[in-house]
């Protein structure tokens, strides 16, 4: 796969996340500290990022990094995406949950 493959690739996962947010291209790039335009190039494959750019893309959309570069999703993902954004009180119940779980998970 050439490097123009992998943009135009990774470019429209980031486009159809962001469509399936329903959020607006200048949303997104606000959050990501990028150019309405920048990441108009993004989606369309003409542009490549920087490894901070793609975290801070995933970070404005809720998504790992490894989704945003391979479309995988790993479980461990999944747990962290279902945790971000939960108020600190259920964070902490949910990190109360996982330890208890993970001790009897080990015995």
């Amino acid at each position: 796969m050439t490097k123009k493959d992998l943009n135009i690739e990774i470019g429209s996962r980031i486009r159809q996340i962001r469509e399936g947010q329903k959020k607006t291209r200048e949303q997104i790039a606000e959050i990501a500290n990028i150019s309405p335009q920048f990441l108009f190039d993004i989606e369309s494959g003409k542009k490549g990022m920087t490894s901070q750019t793609i975290i801070n893309l995933a970070k404005s959309l809720n998504v790992s990094t490894d989704f945003i570069l391979t479309g995988n999703v790993t479980p461990l993902s999944k747990i962290v995406n279902n945790l971000e954004g939960l108020a600190p009180d259920k964070l902490n119940l949910a990190e109360e949950f996982i330890k208890f779980f993970s001790k009897g998970a080990a015995k």
